[in-house]
């Protein structure tokens, strides 16, 4: 298994993706994974799976911290661990897990849907809306990333009072 200072410098080059979405790097810089490290991840998921069944959003939190620290590809894992400090009521730390994961899969539509929930939690609309349509663009048929794109152009626009009378 790979020394910590090595895990710490591979997830920092995932974190240093340029804007283009170069997915060929990321791929490219990424740890390789042991197929004892993806078991002991995938138990950690679990742990933090049936915790955030029972309402333990912190619990599941740092069973799914233990999860990505063996096994940092796993873009599900940082999409849970959004999915629990956006219950938590932590914006700023959902929207990290959700860049996270969103770098890692790019074209996964729940990845955007996670980035555009946390952006709305901290009351940026615009970036909210822009994140669930690039979800949109991908899965177009996904009810819930188009009600909340609409729902965040209309919070935008009701934040920066362009409302115009609308319902």
């Amino acid at each position: 298994m790979q020394s910590e200072a090595n895990k710490v410098e591979e997830t920092q080059k995932v974190k240093e993706v340029d804007a283009s979405g170069d997915t060929e790097t990321l791929k490219r810089d990424l740890p390789e994974v042991s197929p004892e490290a993806k078991e002991r991840a995938a138990e950690a998921k679990s742990r933090g799976d049936d915790a955030f069944k029972r309402n333990e959003y912190l619990t599941a939190v740092n069973d799914y911290a233990q999860a990505i620290d063996l096994d940092p590809t796993n873009a599900a894992v940082l999409s849970n661990r959004s999915l629990c400090w956006i219950r938590l009521g932590k914006p700023d730390q959902a929207l990290a897990d959700a860049k996270a994961c969103r770098e890692l899969k790019p074209d996964w539509p729940k990845a955007w849907y996670r980035e555009g929930a946390a952006l709305r939690l901290l009351q940026r609309f615009d970036e909210a809306a822009n994140s669930f349509y690039e979800g949109v663009k991908l899965d177009p048929e996904n009810k819930e990333l188009v009600k909340s794109f609409r729902e965040a152009v209309d919070a935008g626009r009701k934040f920066h009072g362009t409302d115009q009378g609308k319902p």
